[in-house]
């Protein structure tokens, strides 16, 4: 009798100790498949006829986009400005090149902006014009 029940305690002090490997385990696959994707730096540019737009991307929650005007004529004062991120995500607004040849968009998200596709539309108007500017991914 005392091997038996010798040998039953060894088994459940076995199956215990087999349980909390597979339980120690199980939560280290877990956590690893739970950490978000690192990012990575995205970097995209575009140019038309009369403008370069580039969008520089450091971390996953901003974004800077940067409009230069390269066109012949005598640069613009101010512009405006449509950013198609997506169809649901439109960032527009006022631009100025008064006393600067860069203007830049600082975008702040709150937590991880959205990702973006391959190329991004831009709409610039001035002075009575309206181009588009398609940036791409230049990973």
């Amino acid at each position: 009798m005392k091997i038996s029940q010798s040998l039953s305690k060894i088994k459940k002090i076995l199956l215990l100790v087999g349980s909390l490997v597979l339980l120690m385990i199980l939560g280290a696959c877990n956590e690893e498949n739970s950490k978000p994707p690192e990012f990575k730096k995205q970097y995209y540019e575009g140019k038309s006829d009369n403008w370069y737009v580039k969008m520089e991307s450091e971390a996953d929650s901003e974004r800077t986009y940067t409009i230069s005007y390269i066109g012949e004529e005598n640069k613009p004062l101010n512009f405006k400005f449509e950013i198609y991120e997506s169809s649901f995500n439109t960032e527009s607004g006022d631009g100025e090149l008064k006393n600067q040849e860069e203007f830049e968009i600082n975008k702040k998200c709150s937590g991880a902006c959205d990702a973006l596709p391959e190329s991004l539309p831009i709409e610039i108007q001035w002075g009575g014009k309206k181009e588009k500017v398609v940036i791409r991914n230049r990973e």
